[in-house]
């Protein structure tokens, strides 16, 4: 099944299921030309792919059955497989999440990405802002932001937050069990024996190095019951 969805600065999503076998591609293509003829040719679009893996011959048909045919332009290529994301710079296409122009009203969206799912292994995540992932980053999955990273479940891949050298984002973590992350141009090692290991966390660059703490909320819950 193959959904249009609109999105900030007059752009549209196409969200491409990913159980969705190739040979109903030629219909689905069909259908979305058919229910688009009057707002797609010159339309900005997001291919969505979401996991799903994609071959140099696919591509080829996505973009002489759907894109060209349409008469749309594509602004990113967007799927967590790694080795689809490797292709697709490989061959010269977008693969990060558009950023929303300055005038974009900031509470909409204001440049955050929301994967309201898990990454596994072999899946990444690139995107110019910020990002929240909704469940687990697991072993072998990896997030890149330019701004901050909220983990919103397991921290076990690798992530890197302020990956065009801004040290001032953070990592945020439900459940810390990654041996390593990064902010900007640091790197933060962490070992299975720290107090910090499998708790809520704040990780970020201060004076030159990378700090961890507890969240806040945490932080003040600790210090109620050493003074109860």
């Amino acid at each position: 099944m193959i959904k249009l969805k609109g999105m900030y600065d007059s752009m549209l999503r196409c969200i491409i299921s990913e159980d969705m076998d190739a040979v109903d591609f030629v219909k689905e293509f069909d259908e979305v030309r058919g229910k688009g003829k009057r707002f797609l040719p010159g339309a900005k679009v997001v291919l969505d792919f979401g996991a799903r893996p994609l071959s140099e011959e696919l591509i080829r048909d996505i973009m002489s059955d759907l894109v060209w045919s349409s008469g749309m332009y594509v602004a990113a290529w967007i799927t967590y497989d790694a080795a689809t994301q490797d292709l697709l710079k490989r061959i010269g296409l977008p693969t990060s999440e558009p950023a929303p122009s300055a005038r974009t009203n900031e509470r909409a969206l204001g440049g955050t990405l929301l994967l309201q799912r898990s990454l596994r292994s072999g899946q990444r995540v690139e995107h110019a802002g910020d990002v929240i992932v909704a469940g687990h980053v697991n072993d072998g999955a990896e997030v890149l932001a330019s701004g901050h990273v909220t983990v919103l479940g397991r921290l076990n891949g690798l992530v890197h937050a302020g990956n065009n050298g801004d040290e001032t984002a953070s990592v945020i973590a439900r459940s810390m069990e990654a041996l390593q992350v990064r902010i900007g141009t640091k790197i933060g090692s962490l070992d299975r024996d720290e107090r910090w290991w499998g708790k809520m966390v704040i990780v970020r660059v201060s004076e030159g190095s990378v700090f961890i703490d507890y969240w806040p909320a945490v932080k003040s819950e600790n210090r109620d019951e050493n003074a109860g």
